[in-house]
């Protein structure tokens, strides 16, 4: 690959309380095939309790070009433009702080840079429980995503790069999102309207790191998807498009009528019975079910906040 027309490349990693996991996704990163001059890694914490920055800088030395900037809490999108804010690449690639990457992970997105010029490129995603030998099923996960996978490109922040020329000229990400959730396609639409096509390159695969949800996980994870909800529905006042629209599933809000009894005390009932009994597939269904519900509810929030009718 000819990387004299590629300056540099910037990583940026936001992350909140990720210490153990985003230390296994620097090593990765830190592994690249990519010449360790032409890449920088940019960690922004937002606002952290643990230790993560003692562990990113006990990385640094001796190393990749790795930084760390710390910002209070904001929300991932705040973080990605204080990482573009810092960038010293050409070409920008987000990755969660739960990503794990190839070690050809870098060259295959400048691949296609290079390849198409101003363009949005993206990779699989893969969820993965497993912590070690993660990359075993790589050439199997790809052909699966080849043959089945008609989602096309995305603009998931877990895995997308973009000049950051293209993202200075639209303005980063629109800080006027709260929370989790459609501020990277809201992005995305808008460097589309600049003229950027999307690409997709499947050997970009990534593996995104996601424990088994327990009981006690289900709080938080329904506040994000509330907080998705309420994002989506900003998205579609922004963009009042069909294809938006169709995006960010209204149909949530009547499938929602069938299952509000998930969110009663039957329905409370009925999980923790479920999780007692060891009925693993009945008990993700309901775990499903319960952030569905979560979701419509941030949807009805969004609609009486923002005045938007979604039927």
């Amino acid at each position: 690959m000819n990387t004299e027309k590629i300056k540099k490349v910037s990583v940026i990693i936001p992350t909140y309380n990720q210490e153990e996991i985003l230390a296994k996704t620097l090593d990765y990163l830190i592994l690249q095939d990519y010449p360790k001059e032409r890449y920088e890694i940019i960690v922004v914490d937002d606002g952290s309790s643990d230790a993560t920055q003692e562990m990113v800088k006990s990385k640094i030395e001796g190393r990749v070009n790795l930084r760390y900037f710390y910002q209070k809490q904001r929300g991932p999108h705040f973080a990605r433009n204080l990482g573009i804010k810092k960038a010293r690449g050409e070409i920008i690639i987000f990755v969660d702080s739960d990503i794990f990457t190839a070690s050809n992970f870098i060259t295959e997105h400048v691949k296609f840079h290079q390849k198409f010029g101003d363009v949005v490129v993206s990779g699989p995603t893969v969820r993965t429980d497993n912590l070690d030998n993660v990359f075993a099923d790589a050439n199997r996960r790809k052909i699966k995503k080849w043959l089945f996978d008609f989602s096309g490109p995305s603009f998931i922040t877990s895995n997308l790069s973009v000049k950051r020329k293209s993202l200075v000229r639209v303005g980063g990400f629109d800080e006027e999102f709260t929370g989790f959730g459609w501020h990277d396609w809201e992005l995305g639409l808008r460097l589309k309207k600049l003229g950027l096509k999307a690409k997709r390159n499947i050997n970009a695969i990534v593996y995104h790191y996601k424990k088994k949800i327990s009981l006690p996980d289900l709080p938080p994870l329904c506040e994000k998807k509330r907080e998705q909800g309420r994002n989506a529905v900003l998205y579609y006042k922004k963009h009042p498009h069909f294809t938006v629209k169709l995006g960010i599933r209204p149909q949530s809000l009547i499938f929602d009528k069938l299952i509000g009894w998930i969110d009663k005390d039957f329905g409370e009932r009925h999980i923790l019975l479920t999780a007692k009994k060891g009925s693993r597939w009945w008990l993700n269904l309901l775990i499903k079910w319960k952030l569905l519900h979560a979701y419509a509810q941030g949807l009805r929030d969004g609609m009486r906040k923002h005045k938007v009718r979604l039927f």
